[in-house]
């Protein structure tokens, strides 16, 4: 006995994944594997509260792995329905998943300009459905301290489409960081690539692009022109929304890949994109995570559905 609660401080010690490999080796280390005095370490200190808030009933469980895997497959609904709460399977570390309700969008409780709406496929009781707009601005924000400390965090806003209009080439800015800190910002498209189209560009557009084309290709697009001029960054990435990244030096083309973020789908049938990541340091530090359509590039749209964003562990 001393010796397999030996074995299970040891265990304790690695990680939910080494644990289950560790198991299969043999029946004594699959016993000190599977204790309770293993996995509760697994578990965040605070789950006991975090469930007892839960909107979800959680099913009583024999042993603390069970509880792990349930919460790592099982989200459960806290924070009156405006957040999701699970754990990533591997390393145990806390996900939240902040939902449309608990994010800062403006004009959201306008009918004419959003409508809340319930989706069999969400997670969240309601979601918010663009009805029309001319800029989008979505912010949301989360202390640091709920999540697992001294983690690498990785922010996506999830969203799909309906009845979309007017989100084809347009770029925004994407940022996570710190509040009072300043930002690293990112650009992206919420429309997916393969559903985008092409569409005539204004007849004043021809000759700016031109100047902007030559300033990216004289510049290499470096990393402080945001800085030193705003309004060229608009034009920058505007104009390049509209010049197919094949007629591009390549070094400028590879470079526009790192900064310009796309949507992937998920399994579960929405997209995400990346917003940014930050690292727990602090746990009284203030996340801001922002999706803000660039300035020249807002036009009437239409048809976006926001589930909310979903704060996760970076996996290398």
């Amino acid at each position: 006995m001393l010796l397999n609660d030996c074995t299970a401080e040891i265990l304790a010690l690695t990680s939910p994944l080494d644990v289950c490999r560790i198991s299969l080796v043999s029946k004594s280390l699959k016993s000190a594997a599977d204790s309770d005095s293993v996995w509760e370490r697994f578990l965040p200190s605070d789950y006991q509260s975090i469930i007892s808030a839960s909107l979800t009933p959680v099913p009583e469980f024999a042993s603390k792995k069970d509880l792990y895997v349930y919460l790592c497959h099982h989200p459960l609904l806290i924070d009156a329905g405006r957040k999701n709460f699970s754990l990533e399977k591997r390393t145990g570390k806390k996900c939240y998943f902040v939902g449309a309700r608990d994010l800062d969008i403006p004009l959201v409780d306008r009918p004419s300009y959003w409508k809340w709406t319930s989706l069999p496929e969400s997670r969240f009781p309601e979601v918010a459905e663009l009805k029309r707009v001319w800029s989008v601005d979505i912010g949301g924000t989360i202390r640091a301290g709920v999540l697992s400390p001294r983690t690498s965090y990785v922010a996506y806003l999830v969203y799909m489409f309906g009845d979309e209009f007017g989100f084809s080439y347009r770029p925004s800015e994407v940022s996570v960081g710190v509040s009072g800190v300043k930002f690293d910002k990112r650009f992206a498209i919420l429309m997916p690539e393969d559903e985008e189209s092409i569409y005539n560009l204004p007849p004043d557009l021809e000759d700016r692009l031109k100047k902007v084309y030559e300033e990216a290709v004289r510049s290499n697009l470096p990393s402080d022109a945001e800085d030193d001029d705003p309004g060229l960054r608009d034009d920058i990435y505007l104009a390049l929304q509209h010049l197919p990244l094949q007629l591009l030096p390549e070094n400028v083309s590879n470079r526009l890949q790192l900064v310009m973020r796309r949507p992937k789908l998920r399994d579960d049938g929405w997209f995400e994109i990346e917003l940014g990541e930050f690292y727990t340091e602090n746990e009284d530090d203030r996340i801001e995570m922002n999706l803000k359509e660039l300035k020249k590039c807002a036009s009437l749209k239409a048809g976006l559905i926001i589930e909310g964003i979903e704060i996760r562990p970076r996996m290398d």
